[in-house]
């Protein structure tokens, strides 16, 4: 099981924790009117004062990645265009959750016979999650030329075999490299430690194959080059209660991230997290997050929701979902309750526990849902567990499909 992690340098919020084996509890569902043993330090159906929620933007503020750098050039000379940095340690990486694009300037292929695209490249990033796509635009919308860089390989000019551009739009015709990274596991957080990660590449052209034209070449900086792609401004902050009575668990309220006047679409560009109140939970053994959770986000696309929990000393990444589930509402969900443990990266005694879910959406944002309500509700959270001095016994729970896994 793939574990995220995150800790988020958010003011009067915790600093320093060690990960440990994840450990997840029995659905909160599963033990209703049951004996159970818990304490129940907080409980929320969104009904009441939800002051102490509050949401974030974490879009605002972000930078390209994508540059030109001397550092592991193509043929060890030169410059060469690289997403990473040195950030995180000294032999260059990458962090969580970027979304980095370097763009080929619009191009008029008309008169090209069989135009190709070319370009030398190297990759290091963690394989099967962090990927580098090249695409291209087809009647107004980009297409992924390759299945998707991943993990590590050394400089590769793939020459003469490059991606046939006949069937893409000629005029303007429209390439770009697309860095994407998950939330979690990366040089940020230790968990993949990359050399130079994540991606880079040299020597991008554009060629007729046919009469040997170039179309297109850039090898070093200059005036005619390809060029990162500025991140939009911040995205917006859309987490807000709504009071539809479907998807809420507990009718009528539940929060949710998107624009009420189009339901069937969560917005583009989205790093929007939504945290809950923090509750004393120093007197526990451990605690575990209950909640309920409407999920309507398209396996087709890389919007996910990712679930960070704390005990007071910083927040790490538990889990992050995508999938329709249930039956309500069109293609939506029905309201899942499961249990993170949000104390299982350090001892007791805690402090303040927290919850906090990240909605990541992409350039083409979430949905359409046919029904309406795409993306994800939360509804009726819950903090409990064991008083100091009671045995912990981790157990199973049911299944989700989860991004990581």
């Amino acid at each position: 099981m793939k574990k995220l992690f995150i800790v988020l340098a958010i003011t009067a919020l915790f600093a320093g924790m060690a990960a440990a084996k994840l450990t997840v509890a029995t659905p909160a569902y599963e033990l209703e009117g049951s004996n159970r043993t818990n304490t129940e330090f907080w409980f929320d159906d969104m009904e009441g004062d939800v002051s102490g929620y509050s949401t974030t933007d974490f879009s605002a503020g972000t930078v390209p990645h994508f540059h030109w750098d001397t550092y592991m050039a193509y043929l060890g000379s030169g410059m060469s265009w690289w997403c990473g940095n040195f950030d995180y340690d000294t032999d260059g990486g990458y962090g969580n959750a970027w979304d980095d694009k370097l763009v080929i300037p619009e191009l008029d292929l008309t008169s090209a016979i069989i135009p190709v695209l070319t370009y030398a490249f190297r990759h290091d990033s963690e394989a099967g999650f962090d990927y580098t796509y090249i695409q291209a635009e087809s009647l107004g919308v980009y297409v992924n030329l390759n299945k998707g860089y991943d993990g590590v390989a050394p400089w590769n000019d793939i020459g003469s075999y490059g991606f046939l551009l006949a069937t893409y739009d000629r005029d303007p015709f429209r390439a770009r490299f697309r860095f994407m990274s998950d939330g979690g596991w990366s040089d940020q957080d230790g968990d993949y430690m990359s050399v130079g990660g994540g991606f880079a590449c040299d020597n991008v052209k554009v060629f007729d194959a046919y009469t040997g034209a170039v179309l297109f070449f850039d090898t070093e900086p200059g005036a005619d080059d390809c060029y990162p792609q500025l991140p939009p401004a911040a995205a917006g902050d859309f987490w807000h209660l709504i009071d539809r009575m479907c998807p809420a668990y507990s009718d009528p309220h539940s929060w949710w991230c998107g624009i009420d006047a189009d339901t069937s679409l969560v917005p583009p560009n989205l790093q929007d997290g939504l945290f809950s109140p923090t509750v004393d939970i120093s007197a526990a053994a451990a605690c575990t997050a209950y909640m309920a959770v409407h999920f309507a986000v398209p396996t087709v696309d890389d919007d996910y929701c990712a679930f960070y929990g704390s005990a007071g000393f910083g927040y790490y990444g538990i889990k992050a979902y995508w999938g329709d589930f249930g039956t309500c509402d069109g293609w939506g969900g029905f309201g899942y309750i499961h249990g993170f443990d949000i104390t299982q990266f350090d001892a007791p005694p805690f402090g303040m526990g927290g919850f906090l879910w990240i909605m990541y959406t992409t350039e083409n944002g979430c949905g359409p849902g046919a029904g309406g309500d795409a993306g994800v509700m939360i509804d009726d959270v819950c903090f409990e567990g064991p008083l100091a001095g009671t045995p912990v016994e981790p157990v199973s729970w049911g299944s989700i499909k989860s991004l990581y896994r």
